[in-house]
Parts: structure tokens; sequence; C-alpha cells
């Protein structure tokens, strides 16, 4: 049986690691009270060299692999107005080995100006860049579909848009089951890190909008989902449905080290893994 493979690459975020650096003990604990993060205090640095060299090892790694398909999580970078941050990620992307297709989803530091909430001038600066900010493909057993989650996390600028993506996953979800494939998600923010009815915080997405996706995650038997955003590593289960929060390319705001997730499909028989880098 063929076995086909896909590589999660989520939190590039390439000048993230300048941005938490020159911090002090009492900032570390602040962010471990306010945001449940896990940072250290070091000398301040500039530029954005460590990101890209766990991004490079990455791109690497990824290349000896030989997937399918390469989907990019989203946080490509840090600040959305700096150009050499983001020249500097495109010419990292571009060595992945250019037989592998690259899909897009968009993160928050990339669709959102002000790094949460998208406007129709930002949203249409993305797709002139990426594409669409959400898609489905089919990949052997597979039907991935890709949600624009920063636009399910913040609407309120962009009228129409969230009404427009769910309509698209209902009739991805509803297309999949006929064609006897399995439908994956994969979008930048998690449904949610530990429980489907979790509070709402920063790191998931409102339970407003979650739970009419769990239902047509229910109604179509989705097995899995894989999101980035947390920078850490989750998994968490709503019934027969995986959420799968998946650690950061760059830098980690928890325990877990930096790295990406393989996907493999036999079938309809799933496996992940995450893969570390950087050390």
């Amino acid at each position: 049986m063929t076995t086909f493979r896909f590589c999660f690459l989520a939190d590039m975020q390439l000048g993230a690691y300048a941005s938490f650096s020159g911090l002090d003990e009492a900032d570390v604990a602040r962010y471990a009270e306010q945001m449940g993060m896990a940072v250290e205090a070091r000398p301040p640095v500039e530029g954005h060299e460590w990101d890209a060299d766990r991004y490079r090892e990455t791109v690497e790694a990824v290349n000896g692999l030989r997937p399918d398909l390469v989907v990019i999580g989203g946080d490509m970078v840090d600040d959305p107005s700096d150009r050499a941050q983001y020249d500097a990620f495109m010419e990292i992307t571009n060595h992945i080995d250019p037989s592998v297709p690259v899909r897009w989803v968009p993160g928050n530091h990339d669709i959102a100006p002000d790094t949460v909430v998208p406007t129709p001038d930002s949203i249409a600066s993305y797709r002139a860049a990426f594409g669409s900010d959400y898609f489905a493909l089919d990949l052997g057993p597979l039907r991935i579909i890709g949600l624009d989650t920063v636009v399910i996390d913040h609407p309120e600028e962009v009228p129409g848009e969230l009404e427009a993506q769910m309509a698209f996953l209902a009739g991805q979800l509803t297309g999949a089951g006929p064609s006897g494939l399995t439908p994956v998600l994969v979008g930048h923010h998690p449904l949610f890190t530990s429980h489907p009815d979790e509070p709402d915080d920063y790191w998931n997405l409102p339970l407003e909008r979650r739970r009419p996706i769990l239902d047509l995650i229910h109604d179509h038997g989705v097995p899995l989902m894989l999101a980035g955003h947390w920078h850490r590593n989750a998994h968490a289960r709503d019934g027969a449905f995986e959420m799968v929060t998946s650690g950061p390319v760059g830098i980690p705001l928890g325990t877990d080290p930096s790295g990406f997730r393989i996907v493999e499909a036999d079938g309809r028989a799933l496996r992940h893994r995450y893969v570390a880098v950087g050390g």
C-alpha cells in the first residue's frame, strides 16, 4: 500500500527570538503568569538569524524526507512590516525541493497588520502573495482542508469572509465522504488546546465560532486537525476527533524543542510525529 506523507511547518516567525531577548526575571515571571509561556532571561540580540537557522535546518530535513506536500502553518515572520524578515523567509522557503508542492495557511503575523485583526486590505495583500487564504486539495486518501483561522478568530473587520469560509468548509467536507476521502484540517490557531469547551483565550478560537466547526467535524467524521500558534505541542480530543497543536520551527514558548510534524496516511490509517530541530 502506498504511503502518502506531508509535513506541517508552523511558526518559523523570523525575528521572534530577538523580540523575546533582553528579558529580565520579572518579565519571565509575567509571561508565565499572564500567558502561560516559558521564556528565558537572555541578553538582547537583533535580527532574525536564530530563527532563520532553525528554518534552514527544517528545510534540509524536509528535503531529506521527500514528502508529497509541505503545508506552511502560518506566522512566517514576527513583524509583518519588516521586509528583511520576509525576504529571508522566502529565500529559505525557495530551497524546498521544487518537486514538492507547498501550500499556505495564514498566521496572525501574516494576514493581520496589528498581528491580531485582519482587514480587507491585509487579506487582499496576502492573497496576492500566496493565493487563497483557505484551500482544499486531495492527497492520496486524504482531503486536506486549509483554514484561515485568523478570520475565524477575528472576523469583525472583514464582513462576509467568515460566512464564505464556513460555506467552503461545509462543501468540502460534504464532498469528501462520497469520494472516499478522509478529511484532515490544517490551520494556524488550534480550535482548543486541552478541552473542546475550554474558555476563550489568546491561544484558541472563540467558543462561539469553535462550536459550529466542531459540529461539522463530528457530522463528517474528521479525525484530525493540525495547528500551530501556541509554540508548544498539545494533543487533545473531542470524541474521535484529535486536535494536534504542533510546536514551532522557530522559538519555543514552552518546554518542547523547535521542530515540525510529519503526517503519514496508509488508506484510512493516519500517523503523525514531531521531529525536533536545532539540537
